[in-house]
């Protein structure tokens, strides 16, 4: 049987996103989130949310791009302790051992407050900053240290949606799954390593869907994302990522199409027929 995680991102960025998540899981096909530690609405998702969803699988989703840090890691925050460095700053000082520790601190800081309020079963984070090999690297001591059994990868097996590769903007996908590619590639190449030589140590999933079509992740891109898999090998792992939104004013429409997506029937549909078991990383065998 192929694994399908289906995984809403973003848990404790806002009331809207928690709301989302919780009615995606309860009438849709999501099975899975991740939380921001330093997320406005934290509490608001651990308090009132995840007791009404508590079979909801559960991860840590590092954020050092955006919002209020945890421990004020100097290189990466203005005054007021805001995060606001870009993917780029992390890509091109990804060498820099005073950022590396300084980043280990804010992920460690992360990973035990969120570990103090529910249970983990994996690791990612916000906008794929621990794909870069050495923050990987990081992010893979972290996750042995703190027992994580799951660390997201990103490979996404390349599919067309021609209309929204039209769009003006979707260039840029193209240039983050080539980016996003070539780095699973290599942080893969370090799991196989670290599990060649024992007892397997950390699990990945084999694919993902919601890189190449982020911020186009509606019902259409969802399944030809599926369908593009449809010939794998049974016991993989795919991820699909949304960043759902309970209502679509603000500027956020595109998250509100991921969450009526999520709640599509056709979305179950389509995973059944092509011989996926829905599921999430919890429930995964090690």
């Amino acid at each position: 049987m192929k694994n399908l995680v289906f995984n809403s991102d973003d848990f404790g960025i806002s009331e809207e996103t928690n709301l989302a998540i919780m009615e995606g899981f309860s009438e849709g096909a999501v099975t899975s989130t991740c939380i921001l530690a330093n997320g406005k609405f934290y509490k608001h998702g651990i308090d009132e949310v995840l007791p009404e969803i508590p079979s909801i699988g559960r991860g840590v989703h590092l954020n050092i791009i955006e919002g209020k840090s945890l421990t004020n890691p100097s290189l990466i925050v203005n005054s007021d302790g805001e995060f606001n460095r870009g993917y780029g700053y992390f890509l091109y000082n990804s060498c820099n051992k005073k950022l590396l520790s300084q980043i280990e601190d804010e992920f460690r800081a992360q990973i035990e407050k969120i570990m103090a309020d529910t249970g983990i079963d994996h690791i990612n984070s916000h906008v794929h900053t621990h794909a870069i090999p050495n923050i990987f690297n990081l992010t893979l001591k972290l996750a042995l240290e703190y027992k994580i059994k799951f660390i997201r990868t990103q490979y996404e097996r390349p599919y067309f949606v021609f209309k929204k590769m039209l769009d003006k903007k979707y260039p840029v996908n193209l240039l983050k799954l080539g980016l996003l590619n070539t780095f699973s590639t290599i942080n893969k190449g370090v799991i196989r390593n670290l599990n060649s030589k024992g007892d397997k140590k950390i699990n990945i999933n084999d694919f993902i869907i919601g890189v190449g079509y982020t911020g186009y992740m509606d019902e259409n891109s969802i399944s030809r994302g599926l369908s593009a898999l449809k010939n794998i090998n049974n016991d993989t792992v795919t991820e699909i990522i949304i960043h759902p939104r309970s209502l679509g004013y603000g500027g956020y429409t595109s998250n509100y199409k991921e969450f009526l997506a999520s709640l599509n029937p056709d979305i179950r549909t389509t995973i059944v027929d092509l011989g996926f078991n829905l599921t999430n990383y919890r429930d995964l065998p090690l």
